[in-house]
């Protein structure tokens, strides 16, 4: 299979593009500039893609530190990322490294395959912070902290076209059991947040779907149904490392890779003795995977 990027303009100012490995980000073309939000996996020539969009000079922002969001900004020489995220460089460099040989025999990638962190070089940061603005002419992105899924994650605002890009602070499988993710309850405050921001449209990191602000409730509901539920272990099968207590909240029957699945993996709580699995478990564990 050939490790194609696909794009589609999905707002007169936003292109959405997606790798082979299911993963999102985003381009904002104004009328003096463009703006990248995030760089999925770094399989498949995301910068070739970019130019191939538009010539305006492009401005890279990151959500957060993890490989399947900077992957491809070893083909620029400088990005925007929190300064809570940026310090984690060579672990996600580990892990890419990983990912790509898994990558490879999954779709059997042909000899020669880009990917930005073999062909490129780490770049350059500088720190994004909260109230940040990138005026593209025409057109301006905000910078908004969204602390869960890490510590230092961050959404942009597309102000003209009232969309929030929210990278990983929601998803149908919900991830909050990394070292440097907040708790629930933090998390919750986050989502508080989101419903205050003046948007129609949340784009993820993960889906085509967009999320509007009153899907917020059912994350909301999410975690005050976990607090209750006991869970069960989960491992990620990608990278065996990382484990968690995993809630499943949708019934048997629900998609787990549909936009209305709804989980929480939160890290690993103490356990007096182990249960039965509870329902959409089996499922749940291939939802997590390569959408973490």
């Amino acid at each position: 299979m050939e490790a194609r990027i696909e794009s589609a303009q999905v707002r007169p100012h936003v292109w959405r593009l997606a790798d082979i490995a299911g993963n999102r980000c985003y381009l904002i073309v104004g009328d003096e500039r463009a703006a990248l939000v995030d760089t999925m996996e770094g399989v498949g020539d995301l910068r070739a893609e970019v130019e191939r969009i538009t010539s305006l000079p492009v401005t890279v922002l990151l959500t957060h530190h993890h490989h399947d969001h900077v992957g491809g900004a070893y083909s620029f020489e400088k990005v925007g990322i929190s300064a809570v995220d940026d310090g984690f460089w060579e672990t996600e460099e580990d892990a890419e490294a990983r990912i790509r040989e898994q990558l490879r025999e999954r779709f059997e990638l042909p000899e020669g395959t880009f990917f930005s962190t073999a062909e490129g070089a780490r770049p350059r940061t500088w720190h994004v912070a909260e109230g940040y603005e990138l005026d593209l002419g025409g057109e301006t992105v905000r910078a908004v902290a969204l602390p869960g899924h890490t510590r230092g994650s961050m959404g942009y605002v597309v102000e003209g076209e009232r969309v929030l890009l929210s990278g990983d602070a929601v998803t149908p499988c919900m991830t909050l059991f990394y070292d440097d993710s907040t708790s629930v309850d933090e998390w919750v405050q986050t989502l508080g947040k989101m419903e205050g921001l003046d948007v129609d449209s949340i784009m993820t990191g993960h889906y085509d779907h967009e999320f509007v602000p009153a899907d917020l409730a059912g994350w909301r509901e999410l975690a005050l149904w976990a607090k209750d539920d006991r869970g069960m272990r989960w491992q990620n099968i990608s990278l065996p490392e990382l484990r968690g207590c995993l809630h499943v909240m949708s019934e048997d029957g629900v998609d787990p890779d549909s936009p209305e699945f709804r989980a929480l993996i939160e890290r690993p709580k103490p356990r007096v003795r182990s249960g039965r699995r509870r329902r959409g478990s089996a499922k749940a564990d291939g939802a997590a995977e390569g959408r973490a």
